[in-house]
């Protein structure tokens, strides 16, 4: 079944809610208020009859009056189909301009215009009317399609006429998939005896079930979804397109208001950046100035922005930029979104536009390179779009994450994604997906980082991997593909926890051979008890981290041996350890540290860490008795 959100538009007391009234039986007006006065003050909901098992509309009563046009905008949100309501004895008045480019900027293409209240007009009248109302329509969305009809909510004339055309355009709408991630903007919240905390809203994206753990954002608090109703039907889930009024367990209604959003999806987040596309309004009276203050409607939420502008100082009625709009108050967005901007005073709507990038970060001034860019981003589409979107992940993305910031449902986005990747353009790395372009960065990165490291010190054989890993600063799945593709290519070579350049061969200088050569003197006369690095480095008059430089690469060629961080053996000497350790241990009894050092003949300095080498080697092993040869019991 699809269905369908029919918004309503139009200048205060034109009749939008007596017309609804006599399409649907339904007063939308819930106020007294509403009711005494005679106009509509907040949203208001019905459901239209269709007569058709496979089509639901669902229809958004909106307020008139400039003074509750921030309502008006909350209830345009997710509306599929507008009906332009004209007041025959009237004609186009502000509101029924402003509601029209409110319409337009949040992307609303279908629509049906009713001119009202015919019964208090002459036909030449009323045909002139009709006339205007499709003139203003042509001028400011652009349509030249959609059906004008006159018609009375008193004496019912053209009513038949008017639900025809209502459900014919609703009929021509594109139904709304519902495998996507489960997105509500809230635009009522209250208490009901029995069942606790209920909101309702118009589910823009995915779909939702009894039993579903939600979170509200933009404070992240959590709560499971305990019953659903659409038009008052208690259902098993709602899905995009449908009005849905929501009962959650585990959150209070101070919790949760207008301008919330329930989402279900971990991959949500807030952000207080927008990268858009932004558009001014012909009809606005000024220009936007960069750092301007502005009010951003998004969904059902309101905040308040500052207006960066790239390069320029003002942007004139009728044109449109890259812009960033940085927030006052988190709120939930995602690529493609389409949101309307109001100045702060006087409160008058001036443009709107498309969010690029719903994740965007704090620039300062834009690059030609970023420039370039974000164009290329604002105007992209499908498979090319999402692969700017890789490429701008510097930490890669999830099917999820790309599907919030490119803007695509995940099963077409999972399709798009697969024919980049057989294209070479991208490359799935531990759930992850990153552009081969990433990839190629790093590889150059690690090349330069081994070049560096071998250059700093010709001896060593390599760097090792945790070092280059750190070093890289980038996500490890990334890092680890590009030294895979290094040493696959035959670049580099991997050896234990060691990563060199193909074609380094570890050499030291003279002045460092020479070193090395003195201190393996200085150890081998030593025997079993040999000087320290740092003692080492006094008696060679060289820096500690020098000495320790040579020592690894004697120890790295065998001709030492690194028993800890801080002593080097001669081979020989160890091999004379293991003799003497293997005699007092030969009769199979355990025998205790101070036995062993008295075969050893030198001090604990050096007999603790010689028997813990000789456990780690495996020729002992440590028992609660002593040591034993590691073939004993």
């Amino acid at each position: 079944m699809k269905s369908v959100i029919l918004g309503t538009a139009g200048h205060v007391d034109h009749g939008k809610t007596a017309l609804i009234e006599a399409l649907t039986g339904t007063n939308t007006d819930r106020w007294e208020e509403e009711r005494q006065r005679g106009i509509t003050i907040d949203l208001g909901f019905a459901s239209f009859p269709t007569g058709d098992d496979e089509l639901e509309v669902s229809v958004v009563d909106v307020p008139g009056h400039e003074d509750f046009v921030k309502n008006m905008l909350a209830g345009a949100t997710g509306v599929d189909l507008l009906l332009l309501v004209v007041a025959a004895d009237e004609g186009p008045m502000p509101q029924t301009a402003e509601h029209l480019w409110i319409a337009r900027l949040l992307g609303v293409e279908r629509g049906v215009v009713a001119v009202s209240k015919v019964d208090l007009v002459d036909s030449e009248w009323r045909d002139l009317v009709c006339e205007s109302a499709a003139q203003e329509l042509e001028r400011v969305v652009g349509a030249k399609d959609w059906p004008v009809v006159p018609v009375s909510a008193v004496t019912r004339e053209g009513l038949d006429e008017l639900r025809a055309a209502i459900l014919e355009a609703a009929r021509g709408t594109p139904a709304r998939g519902d495998d996507d991630l489960f997105r509500l903007p809230v635009d009522r919240s209250f208490s009901v005896r029995g069942v606790g905390t209920v909101v309702t809203g118009t589910v823009w994206s995915g779909r939702v079930k009894v039993g579903d753990e939600i979170r509200v954002l933009p404070e992240g608090q959590a709560a499971r979804v305990r019953g659903l109703q659409v038009h008052g039907r208690d259902v098993g889930f709602a899905r995009a397109g449908q009005r849905a009024a929501v009962a959650l367990v585990g959150l209070e209604r101070s919790q949760v208001g207008r301008g919330d959003t329930i989402v279900a999806d971990p991959v949500w987040e807030v952000t207080r950046y927008l990268d858009a596309r932004l558009y001014v309004v012909p009809d606005s009276p000024w220009p936007l100035r960069h750092w301007q203050r502005l009010r951003l409607h998004l969904g059902t939420a309101e905040t308040m922005a500052r207006l960066v502008l790239y390069g320029r100082q003002r942007l004139p009625p009728g044109a449109s930029a890259l812009v960033q709009l940085r927030l006052e108050r988190p709120v939930v967005a995602r690529a493609a979104d389409r949101f309307v901007i109001r100045f702060y005073s006087p409160v008058t709507t001036i443009g709107g536009g498309v969010v690029v990038d719903p994740w965007a970060r704090r620039r300062g001034r834009l690059t030609p390179e970023a420039e370039t860019q974000l164009s290329a981003l604002a105007e992209a589409e499908g498979s090319e779009r999402l692969r700017l979107v890789v490429s701008a992940s510097d930490q890669g993305a999830t099917c999820e994450e790309l599907a919030v910031r490119a803007g695509m449902r995940p099963a077409r986005l999972a399709a798009d994604v697969r024919a980049l990747e057989a294209q070479g353009a991208v490359r799935q790395l531990r759930g992850r997906w990153f552009s081969e372009q990433a990839l190629r960065n790093a590889r150059g990165k690690l090349l330069e980082m081994l070049a560096g490291g071998h250059a700093r010190d010709a001896g060593a054989r390599g760097l090792s991997l945790e070092s280059l890993r750190s070093a890289a600063a980038g996500p490890a799945g990334l890092v680890d593909a590009a030294l895979a593709d290094l040493e696959r290519e035959g670049l580099i070579r991997v050896e234990g926890s060691l990563a060199a350049l193909a074609e380094h061969v570890p050499k030291l200088d003279p002045a460092r051979q020479a070193m090395a050569e003195a201190a393996r003197r200085l150890i081998v006369e030593a025997k079993l008890a040999p000087p320290t690095v740092k003692e080492l480095a006094a008696e060679l008059g060289a820096r500690e981290d020098a000495v320790l430089a040579v020592l690894k690469f004697l120890a790295e060629r065998a001709e030492l041996v690194a028993v800890t961080a801080d002593l080097y053996f001669d081979p020989g000497a160890v091999a004379e350890a293991q003799t003497r350790v293997g005699r007092v241990l030969s009769g199979g009894r355990p025998a205790a540290p101070s036995l062993l050092r008295e075969a050893l003949g030198v001090s604990r300095k050096y007999v603790i860490p010689l028997l813990e080498y000789l456990d780690t080697s495996g020729f002992t092993r440590r028992t609660r008795e002593g040591r034993v040869l590691m073939e004993g019991p």
